[in-house]
């Protein structure tokens, strides 16, 4: 993996070696306590039209660092990221709170994005705002107080996380817990595909359904045979959606400036 460095520590980010002539840039945003691995089949498929960039956040996979406290100061990082490398106006891809940071970002930096595709999210996350509730008062989920303080659809899901989550999760569920972007989200005006895997229970299907509704220029998809983490279970059916609305996109816009070589692997 390709690597540099971002306020002094050491970030790794998947791309391929090699990108089509003037290909236009794609860069992914993976959600909470995972890494770059889940952008795989978008790498080696979109990769044949696109330069594709998925880093892993700090704190996250290879990259060194904390996991940062909020989607804002992610999207903050993710400016120096894209400095770095030099990208000057890109589509933007995020899944679940990677979805979070994507908005936030779309939303301090309006110029740089050239569509938005957002997976898996909302203007706010249900799940994660009862999880910070309950991790901050540091419930025991077998306790009788849990089961009757925690719904029944989240219990399961909190003994989980609680007992196994990794620290990057719990870092990143709780910043999920404090997302809401219903004040703004109005205000970005990128071109946004706003999608949802039909079997998606981590994120219920209202999120989605209103964050679309409340971007200016969004457009609704929903993937049958998927769950939360579509671009992996059903990758053919979300690459040919997502390279259509890129392609109507660029239509619409002209060809995008291409990007900086990118170092091999």
């Amino acid at each position: 993996m390709p690597e540099l460095t971002i306020n002094g520590s050491i970030i790794h980010y998947r791309a391929p070696a090699r990108n089509p002539e003037n290909a236009p840039v794609l860069v992914c945003l993976h959600g909470s306590g995972a890494d770059s691995i889940v952008w795989s089949a978008q790498i080696s498929r979109l990769r044949r039209c696109y330069a594709v960039i998925a880093p892993d956040l700090p704190g996250h996979g290879r990259s060194e660092g904390k996991a940062l406290r909020s989607a804002e100061e992610y999207a903050h990082w993710l400016n120096a990221f894209t400095l770095a490398l030099a990208l000057q106006r890109f589509f933007l891809m995020g899944h679940s709170f990677g979805g979070a940071i994507a908005q936030e970002y779309a939303r301090l930096h309006p110029g740089q994005v050239a569509g938005l595709v957002l997976i898996g999210t909302g203007t706010r996350f249900k799940f994660s705002g009862t999880y910070r509730e309950l991790f901050e008062k540091n419930i025991d989920p077998e306790a009788p107080e849990a089961r009757r303080l925690i719904p029944q659809q989240f219990l399961r899901a909190y003994a989980f996380l609680k007992n196994n989550g990794s620290p990057a999760l719990h870092a990143d569920l709780l910043a999920a817990g404090r997302f809401d972007s219903r004040s703004w989200i109005g205000a970005v005006a990128a071109p946004a595909l706003v999608m949802r895997g039909a079997n998606d229970f981590v994120t219920p299907p209202e999120m989605p359904a209103e964050l679309a509704a409340m971007l200016p220029e969004a457009e609704l998809a929903t993937i049958a045979d998927a769950g939360h983490v579509v671009m992996l279970e059903a990758r053919d059916a979300f690459n040919d959606r997502v390279s259509d609305f890129f392609e109507r996109c660029r239509q619409a816009e002209g060809q995008l400036q291409a990007p900086v070589p990118v170092p091999d692997r």
